[in-house]
């Protein structure tokens, strides 16, 4: 169970109680964090399981932000070691973590880190992403937009709910895309990029990525730099993109990259929609009609994802797009919090965390939590 700073119980008084709601607050005894021989972690979201908390309070003593009023947050932030995130939470202002002397440590329960202020941190925190907590759930989706693009399955469903027949794999005298024996490009090959590729050689495809390192994997060539990115877009007849949102990655495919690919090739973005320069990609979509774009992901407007694009993208019949459902159902009791959490354990009890990222290379933001 999760403690609170206003009830001086420790978990085994909280565990006979059976639930925390039913515990009657105290006075916050504050005098007891800075004494208690235990890491303070500190989670913000209500996505973690109960499970899951009490494997942590073996190893810290964990409190939760639901329910804190401002006053007992603001007695609690400067004591704390580590937090467990899902969206970056409006209370951890500038201010606020200038106050966290003690911190850490950062866990994102999100597979990215890119809502995460890094400006605004010391160098002595590390921040982990939960990378492969997500990949075959994403995997799987992002096959599912790739399939629908490729056989035109939105097109169809509107011919048939308007009324319009055909036997043929054929609609507006376009055919459906054959996949088998085609060539798929994979933007980043980690968890979801190797998922991804699995599902590819199941198809037959031939798989070619696009990775920081090479792969050294049967059935995969690699390519690095940006000579590899052009050779991977050049010859692919559909790629996915599931790489960070980076200082590096930032509107990595832009008008130029796009005209290096196929003029009726597929692209599949799962990843973050700022991956792709969005007016490029409207006005190569508009010139070249045969060209698709599937995306579950989408561009920022005012510190949150927004479906409201500058261009009228809907409009345009080669493309598609679900409204960031890629992730797995059931989150609390699912990979996502049981991956965050073992690695929190990893760093409570001394160990090297998995995911380490290097905050150089990402950019400012002012990504809020939904």
């Amino acid at each position: 169970m999760t403690q609170t700073i206003g009830s001086p119980r420790n978990y085994e008084d909280l565990k006979r109680s059976n639930t925390l709601n039913k515990v009657r607050k105290k006075p916050p005894q504050l005098s007891k964090l800075k004494t208690s021989p235990k890491p303070n972690l500190l989670i913000t979201t209500e996505a973690v399981d109960q499970d899951s908390i009490q494997a942590l309070s073996k190893y810290a003593r964990v409190f939760s932000s639901a329910g804190l009023d401002e006053a007992s947050l603001a007695r609690l932030l400067p004591s704390v070691d580590g937090l467990l995130v899902f969206f970056w939470p409006s209370f951890l202002s500038p201010e606020n973590l200038s106050r966290m002397s003690h911190l850490r440590f950062i866990q994102s329960i999100l597979a990215g880190v890119n809502h995460i202020p890094f400006a605004q941190l010391t160098k002595k925190v590390r921040v982990c992403s939960n990378a492969g907590a997500y990949s075959d759930e994403v995997a799987e989706y992002a096959w599912s937009l790739l399939l629908s693009a490729a056989k035109r399955v939105v097109d169809f469903h509107n011919a048939v709910k308007s009324e319009q027949w055909t036997l043929r794999r054929m609609l507006g005298g376009k055919e459906v895309t054959i996949l088998g024996d085609k060539t798929l490009g994979i933007l980043g090959y980690g968890g979801i990029g190797s998922a991804v590729a699995r599902i590819g050689k199941g198809f037959s495809m031939k798989i070619y990525a696009f990775s920081r390192k090479p792969v050294r994997e049967k059935g995969v060539r690699s390519f690095q730099g940006d000579k590899g990115l052009l050779t991977v877009l050049a010859e692919s007849d559909a790629v996915i993109a599931s790489l960070p949102l980076t200082k590096f990655t930032d509107k990595i495919i832009g008008a130029d990259k796009l005209a290096t690919m196929k003029k009726d090739a597929i692209l599949v973005n799962i990843a973050r929609g700022e991956l792709v320069d969005e007016t490029a990609l409207y006005e190569h979509l508009k010139s070249n009609p045969d060209f698709r774009y599937a995306t579950d992901v989408w561009w920022y407007r005012e510190g949150k994802e927004s479906l409201k694009t500058t261009h009228p993208f809907f409009e345009v019949p080669n493309f598609i797009g679900t409204p960031h459902v890629s992730g797995p159902s059931g989150l609390a009791t699912g990979k996502p919090v049981k991956f965050a959490v073992e690695n929190v354990i990893r760093f409570l009890r001394g160990l090297k965390p998995r995911n380490i990222v290097n905050p150089a290379e990402y950019l400012a933001t002012d990504r809020q939590e939904y």
